[in-house]
């Protein structure tokens, strides 16, 4: 919220009430901050309100010397000197108020540059601060997208080396069914030399239901190692799907943070440069004031 020329004013009327003298950096303390720009302007107006009033204060026609102009002309003109010489006393007291005010705005001016400066400094010491806090979180992010990069490696190459452990698992199934097929072409053959002799039927029927058990039990422990190799696979993927979601969770939340350094850098970047175009007002002021001092001293 801008400040107000009678907010500016009323602060000034207040430090005065207090017995104290209304300078730029005490109206701008009392007000809890603002431009000294702005501050400067009402300041000026609120003085040259204060000089007006004093000057009609003092102003006071001499109820004696207009009976002494009734009853005297000689005793009027003697009065009129001793007026003149009154104004000019005034006249001179005005001009070394006036001095003595060209200095105390000249200090408050330095008071302000002053002021102006050790924002300056602290922005500018904010900036730096900001300025490493981006380059770590540039930092991290580079670090999580590596580790993101090297999860999403070490997951091909597990799911690569189950790829192989599934075909090498599917090539012993089908020796295991070769195996089968050729006992079952065995227990053909035995069953037409059966026909030739009972014993030797029996031989091979015993024979026979030793290699279908041998096949069965292969059969049977080729599919739990292909289901346990499939559960493991499934397993890894998950752990990749989760640790590449924390990855991305991972990688917002720092977008977020660097977002919102860069929003405060930029908000700090334009504090600084009011801060210089504040410090460039007030020495453009005191430049004013200075000239204006020289030029009343030249004068007199």
């Amino acid at each position: 919220m801008a400040l107000t020329v009678e907010q500016i004013h009323a602060a000034a009327d207040q430090i005065a009430a207090q017995g104290e003298k209304p300078t730029l950096a005490r109206v701008r303390k009392a007000l809890g901050g603002g431009s000294f720009s702005t501050i400067s302007e009402a300041m000026q107006e609120w003085r040259e309100q204060q000089s007006e009033e004093h000057a009609l204060a003092e102003v006071q026609v001499p109820e004696a010397l207009a009976e002494r102009v009734q009853q005297l002309q000689a005793a009027a003109w003697q009065l009129a000197i001793e007026e003149a010489e009154r104004r000019l006393a005034a006249e001179r007291e005005a001009l070394q108020e006036a001095q003595e005010a060209a200095a105390a705005q000249v200090a408050e001016a330095q008071e302000a540059v002053q002021t102006l400066e050790t924002e300056a400094e602290d922005l500018d010491q904010a900036l730096v601060t900001l300025q490493n806090q981006l380059t770590d979180a540039e930092a991290v992010a580079k670090d999580a997208l590596a580790a993101r990069q090297q999860a999403e490696q070490q997951r091909d190459a597990d799911a690569a080396r189950l790829e192989e452990k599934i075909k090498g698992l599917e090539a012993r199934l089908a020796d295991a069914v070769d195996a089968r097929k050729q006992a079952e072409a065995r227990e053909t053959a035995a069953a037409q030399d059966a026909k030739a002799t009972g014993t030797t039927l029996d031989e091979v029927r015993h024979k026979l239901g030793k290699v279908q058990r041998e096949a069965a039990t292969a059969e049977a422990r080729a599919q739990e190692r292909a289901e346990a190799l499939r559960a493991e696979q499934e397993a890894r993927q998950a752990d990749a799907e989760a640790h590449r979601q924390a990855m991305v969770e991972l990688r917002t939340d720092h977008r977020e943070r660097l977002d919102a350094l860069e929003t405060q850098l930029q908000n700090t970047q334009e504090r600084a440069q009011e801060a210089e175009q504040g410090r460039t007002q007030a020495e453009a002021r005191l430049a004013v004031l200075e000239s204006g001092k020289q030029q009343r001293g030249d004068d007199r």
